[in-house]
């Protein structure tokens, strides 16, 4: 019999992303967004080269009572997952986390298909993934386009006359993420951007930074963001052009500069039998912890989460769980660890390791 599994690769409380594995084999991914007792949006891509096609209809089975069950779970009342099964054209990701992926093949005719105890509709769409221009490489690609890759927001201009311009930004899902209206006086900007939730300083800076790069600095002096949640202004920005200049110059540094190694240090602080504490220190920022890890030991699948005071950028945590591993290593054989990490009580990133990728 066929062994199916989805292991979790990041999990949010909005949402989802899994590696789909058949018979220990990579196949393809499963991701959901939801929203709970409202809606649920995904996709599921098998590899057309790592499965056959009696096999995927074995995997499609699996992941649909799969969406099924946390349709179930999450009292979902719209549900739509787009399923396709082929090759990638190509792919946009940084050395990490994959980003982007334009699917080469049209979605397949029979992703319909499914059992007669299922109750969800599995709906086949004859949608093709334009190919994005082949000129515009990475040699054309400014370092705040590169970013917003990274990232994987894009502004959208919905509206646009004389003097004011209409954006919706998008993240890598294509939920919206902020709606903003400017308003242009000579060479000066002033809008307002109105998030959807309540972001972090990282998010308020990325969506600014979009916004900037629509426009010619050499023709703007200032620009003023009022930053609007729930109706209410928690925050404004105000860049004159020197500091657009300085702007793009962190940019660039955040672009080309990986995260130092030597700048961290992990500490056993309490060791309490089956539960780790660790306090995770940053040289750049004085010497204080910036998170405390704790670790739950008491099997082989090592559990446990990161409390970050200050949470850096993906490549950061990355690199901070990777270094958490190493110190678990010294206490405890495992053959998985699975580390949530947290900011203000929020969950912002989950990493899955095993054993194999470090021994």
């Amino acid at each position: 019999m066929a062994d199916i599994m989805l292991r979790p690769d990041l999990k949010t409380a909005g949402g989802e992303v899994c590696d789909i594995m058949y018979n220990g084999e990579f196949v393809g991914t499963l991701t959901l967004v939801y929203r709970e007792s409202d809606r649920l949006k995904g996709s599921i891509h098998l590899e057309q080269q790592s499965i056959t096609i009696v096999d995927k209809k074995k995997v499609y089975q699996f992941v649909q009572e799969y969406v099924q069950n946390v349709n179930d779970a999450l009292g979902i009342k719209e549900c739509e997952v787009l399923v396709s099964y082929s090759d990638y054209d190509f792919v946009i990701s940084t050395d990490h986390a994959l980003q982007t992926a334009m699917l080469e093949e049209d979605l397949m005719s029979d992703a319909h298909d499914h059992d007669d105890e299922v109750d969800y509709e599995w709906e086949s769409d004859e949608t093709r993934f334009d190919d994005i221009d082949a000129d515009s490489g990475p040699e054309r690609m400014d370092m705040i386009q590169e970013r917003k890759n990274q990232r994987g927001y894009e502004l959208v201009i919905v509206g646009e006359n004389r003097n004011r311009v209409e954006y919706h930004v998008y993240d890598k899902d294509s939920e919206l993420v902020a709606e903003v209206a400017i308003d242009m006086y000579g060479s000066d900007v002033i809008g307002e951007i109105m998030w959807q939730f309540d972001p972090f300083d990282e998010e308020m800076d990325m969506v600014t930074e979009l916004v900037v790069a629509d426009f010619n600095e050499d023709e703007t002096d200032t620009f003023i963001f009022n930053m609007i949640y729930n109706g209410e202004t928690i925050d404004t920005v105000e860049l004159t052009h020197i500091d657009l200049l300085d702007l793009v110059d962190d940019i660039k540094s955040d672009v080309m500069m990986p995260p130092d190694q030597e700048d961290y240090t992990i500490i056993l602080a309490r060791d309490d039998g089956d539960t780790l504490t660790y306090e995770i220190y940053q040289q750049s920022y004085g010497g204080l912890p910036i998170g405390t890890a704790t670790v739950d030991i008491s099997s082989r699948q090592l559990t446990g989460f990161i409390d970050f005071r200050e949470p850096g950028d993906s490549d950061d945590r990355e690199l901070i769980a990777s270094l958490l591993l190493e110190e678990l290593d010294k206490e405890k054989e495992y053959e998985t660890f699975n580390v949530s990490m947290l900011y203000r009580n929020k969950l912002i990133d989950e990493i899955w390791f095993e054993t194999d990728q470090f021994h």
